[in-house]
């Protein structure tokens, strides 16, 4: 999304400038006043509430991507961002609809976003869905974690033939985790 007046440009650019330089607090005042000064306001509320996020402020935070959103900017780094300030704050059936909407706008943007969105769906008791995300994330990155947390669902689940597979995948890709190595030992058979 493009700025319509040179005014904003300027501000956009100083506020990014201060976030490079880690000055937050100044960006933030930077972003408010091309709040103020501007018609196109997206942009601003975007970057404003990704401060936000920095200094974990996170009602604001999700109060300007929200902002942000009601004028047009739908972009899966808003989503991916929002969603998890709501994690944050513990709002995790937000958290997880923003997920689902930055994973659908684009599916390979952020991998860990499937990460992210299968511990929100653990927390909500949606194991099977859980899986299938950790699948997904497992066959983007090919990160260990993926496999032991996949593992334990399938455990959980009673299904330690495909829980102990994963573990071993896990621990054969580097993972030294006592918790998953006791998991391991405890219920897979050498």
């Amino acid at each position: 999304m493009n700025c319509n007046s040179q005014q904003n440009v300027k501000y956009l650019e100083l506020g990014r400038a201060e976030m490079a330089k880690q000055n937050i607090n100044e960006a933030i005042r930077i972003f408010t006043l091309g709040i103020g000064n501007s018609q196109e306001k997206a942009e601003c509320y975007f970057a404003r509430g990704l401060c936000y996020n920095l200094i974990k402020d996170y009602n604001k935070s999700i109060s300007d991507f929200t902002n942000s959103e009601t004028l047009g900017n739908n972009d899966e780094k808003l989503f991916t961002l929002r969603g998890f300030a709501y994690s944050v704050l513990g709002n995790n059936e937000l958290a997880l609809n923003d997920l689902n909407k930055a994973i659908l706008l684009n599916p390979d943007f952020y991998p860990k976003n499937y990460f992210n969105k299968a511990s929100l769906e653990i927390r909500l008791g949606k194991n099977d869905d859980a899986i299938n995300d950790f699948t997904i994330y497992a066959d983007k990155t090919n990160d260990f974690v993926a496999y032991s947390e996949r593992g334990k669902i399938f455990l959980y689940q009673n299904k330690k033939d495909k829980a102990c597979k994963d573990f071993e995948k896990s621990v054969k890709l580097g993972n030294r985790d006592e918790e998953i190595l006791k998991l391991q030992k405890s219920n897979c058979s050498n």
